[in-house]
């Protein structure tokens, strides 16, 4: 997760501590910080949650950066940020982002958001495609 914002990351590492001991979450506090992570980094990781609006480098920056390497391109970028402008939305999508996720306002709907996103972008992602739609014989 890429996010400049301390509380926010302090909370969506409680709700994956309290929910998926499992998932090792990793934090960057802007874009470039990510970038320079996953390049020290031997591990990719299964997702990246990005904010837009950060320091030094914000997210859609970071985004095409992403989108540019071919080692990053395939991992699933959500953009999770506290904008909902059309033209931030419209924008994430031509750069590559794979969802627009807007911060919901309190922890429990934090929780939820985090819990949908695990199921679809982590969970589903590890279940072999014929068990989700299993061929017709």
């Amino acid at each position: 997760m890429a996010d400049d914002d301390e509380d926010d990351r302090f909370l969506v590492k409680s709700v994956f501590d309290t929910n998926w001991q499992d998932c090792e979450v990793v934090f960057a506090v802007d874009g470039a910080d990510l970038l320079e992570r996953l390049d020290q980094s031997d591990r990719r990781p299964a997702l990246i949650l990005l904010d837009l609006n950060m320091p030094r480098m914000d997210g859609f920056a970071a985004l095409r950066h992403i989108r540019a390497n071919p080692a990053y391109r395939s991992i699933p970028v959500i953009i999770f940020t506290t904008s909902s402008a059309p033209e931030h939305i419209m924008l994430a999508y031509e750069l590559g982002a794979n969802s627009f996720l807007t911060k919901p306002s309190s922890f429990s709907g934090l929780s939820q958001l985090i819990h949908q996103v695990r199921l679809f972008w982590l969970d589903l992602a590890r279940v072999p495609a014929n068990v989700i739609s299993p061929s017709l014989p």
